[in-house]
């Protein structure tokens, strides 16, 4: 069974309410809150992303740590300090630490290897 969900989560609060909780007390810009239920912090939100430098990109919530997990069909090669968009098949960003089960990990896996299975025209098992 498939664990990437393409679904788009439901907002939980109006924009207004989350801007005034998402705010911070020294009204730093880009402070973000998620607007999502913890159900769907709880998946492993996917988003294919077709043209030029197609990829699907992965979200997932590691006990308040944001990650994206981007996984490219191809790599763009060359020196990274003259290419703005340089990157290799896998790239992984967080806003903090990330601790995870050894479960956890084999779904950290499991979604990669979807993500490339999907790159490469594969059909994965639709129920999320």
């Amino acid at each position: 069974m498939s664990i990437l969900s393409f679904e788009i989560p439901k907002k939980v609060m109006s924009e207004e309410e989350r801007q005034k909780r998402g705010s911070s007390d020294c009204g730093i810009p880009g402070t973000y809150l998620q607007n999502m239920s913890e159900e769907d912090m709880d998946k492993w939100k996917a988003k294919h992303i077709k043209g030029q430098d197609e990829r699907v990109e992965i979200k997932k919530n590691f006990g308040g740590t944001q990650a994206v997990i981007v996984v490219y069909k191809g790599c763009q090669e060359g020196n990274w300090r003259e290419k703005i968009s340089y990157h290799e098949n896998i790239q992984i960003s967080a806003n903090s630490k990330i601790h995870m089960s050894f479960d956890l990990w084999n779904e950290f896996q499991q979604a990669i290897a979807e993500a490339y299975k999907i790159l490469l025209g594969g059909k994965l098992n639709e129920q999320t």
